[in-house]
């Protein structure tokens, strides 16, 4: 388990799977959109999304 700081200085425990997925995609701070990512990923995106890590929008998944 790892701590990630979000907006506002909030921090949040992330597995070492959710590391991992924002370490291959979301290092730039760019979008990633959700056909990029497979089922899995897409899930744990999701799970990120509802942490507050990463931000949902029409053009995908980007980080806080």
């Amino acid at each position: 388990m790892r701590l990630t700081e979000v907006l506002g200085g909030l921090y949040v425990m992330i597995n070492e799977e959710e590391s991992d997925l924002i370490a291959k995609y979301f290092s730039e701070n760019e979008y990633v959109n959700e056909t990029q990512l497979s089922e899995r990923e897409q899930i744990i995106a999701e799970r990120l999304s509802h942490k507050g890590v990463l931000v949902p929008s029409l053009r995908g998944y980007r980080t806080v």
